[in-house]
């Protein structure tokens, strides 16, 4: 007797093998399309899957080294084109950025961002535009910056409160603290209020955390329905249901959030206090009288903007600095020469301020320096550009020892 295995195997490699006929008919019939730039030769159904092997970004600059800067792969039956030169990428962030600027579709856009409706993987359009002005206005201008400056420098001073409260000898989870000073500090700005109630970290602080650390690793988890339409309903590694459960919780999050934040606004409103600067109040502002090139804003929509706020600007920030700290620790010299710089700097009699000190730091401009490649691949008559920064990091042309950090000038550091 035939397992259930089997033929649910079976039943599989036929649609795909059925699917992958079709497809091939359809490409064929269109001979005037111009050609793909070259790359290695696709599998049946799977494509170029097999050629990325166990570390892609490492498979993709070793097939640049044949094939050229910019070269063609099918992932299933998605077509990549990989750009693994910082020329060629900047020709699709600079020329060619407006025929490139949609994300392709992906089941955490769809089960996780509130099906397309956030920033991050909205179609590019005014709804897109109308989002992205919000943020640049209301967060990411000089004037925003400075008008919450003082956030900042108050939730480090809770964080450096809690770390000297510790002692000189205690274990302590920098990455907890961290994590609850990111968060409350993005929190304020977004909410006006803190999301975690102190600088020491707690079980909801944990909680959180590792509800963004699950969203990075779904995001970044290979997904076959991703690639092979015909097995998305499958559902066969069981990520979508990862991804739906893990929106629920989010959901609940932000929810609570927007309903502390109107009880807020109430209180503050019957106490006659004034009005509230922050970006969930301008938001519903905008939800009830707003009706520009974007539409009118709704409540998803609101939703899943600060679902991709907090997750882009919490365990990122925190990640960066521990990883730094840790990095620091690994190189005594390096934390030498930046601590005498702090030192004649800053002093060992008050906190580092933002727009005064920054600007005479010259130890992170001379070692710290580091390329930032953007990663965000997008979709133009069913292609997909997709940057291979790592190849851009470890250039040779840029650096003079691509495996060790070094200046941008080529010396090494250390």
């Amino acid at each position: 007797m035939v397992s259930s295995e089997v033929i649910v195997l079976s039943t599989i490699f036929l649609a795909s093998t059925i699917v992958y006929i079709f497809f091939n008919q359809r490409t064929r019939g269109g001979g005037g399309r111009l050609p793909f730039p070259p790359g290695p030769r696709p599998w049946p159904v799977i494509g170029n899957l097999p050629h990325l092997g166990p570390v892609p970004h490492h498979s993709l600059a070793k097939m640049a080294q044949k094939y050229g800067p910019l070269m063609h792969l099918r992932l299933g039956y998605v077509h990549v084109v990989v750009a693994a030169s910082a020329n060629v990428a900047a020709k699709f962030f600079k020329i060619h950025d407006a025929n490139f600027s949609s994300r392709p579709p992906n089941s955490g856009a769809k089960y996780i961002a509130y099906n397309y409706q956030d920033l991050v993987f909205a179609p590019y359009g005014p709804k897109w535009r109308m989002l992205r002005k919000i943020c640049s206005v209301h967060l990411f201008s000089a004037k925003a910056l400075d008008d919450f400056c003082h956030v900042r420098k108050q939730e480090v001073a809770v964080l450096t409160r809690a770390l000297m409260k510790s002692g000189s000898t205690a274990p302590i989870n920098l990455g907890q603290l961290l994590t609850v000073c990111a968060t409350n500090a993005l929190s304020r700005v977004l909410l006006g209020q803190r999301v975690f109630s102190d600088g020491s970290g707690d079980k909801k602080s944990n909680e959180f955390k590792e509800m963004v650390v699950e969203m990075m690793v779904l995001a970044g988890t290979f997904n076959i329905g991703d690639f092979l339409p015909a097995l998305e309903w499958l559902d066969l590694q069981g990520v979508a249901s990862k991804m739906k459960t893990l929106h629920k919780r989010f959901d609940g999050f932000l929810s609570k959030c927007i309903e502390d934040h109107n009880v807020m606004i109430k209180n503050s409103g019957e106490m006659g206090h004034g009005k509230h600067m922050d970006l969930l109040s301008t938001l519903i502002e905008l939800k009830e009288n707003g009706d520009g090139e974007g539409g009118q804003l709704t409540d998803t929509h609101i939703k899943a903007l600060l679902l991709n706020l907090f997750t882009a600007g919490t365990d990122t920030s925190s990640s960066t600095v521990e990883w730094a700290i840790a990095e620091l620790i690994r190189h005594p010299k390096i934390l030498a020469k930046a601590l005498e710089e702090l030192d004649a700097v800053v002093g060992k009699d008050r906190l580092l301020a933002e727009q005064k000190d920054m600007r005479r730091y010259e130890f992170r401009h001379k070692d710290g320096q580091f390329i930032n490649c953007e990663f965000s691949p997008c979709i133009r008559l069913g292609t997909c550009r997709q940057p291979d920064g790592w190849k851009f990091e470890h250039g040779r042309s840029l650096w003079f020892n691509p495996s060790k950090k070094s200046s941008i000038n080529g010396a090494p550091t250390a």
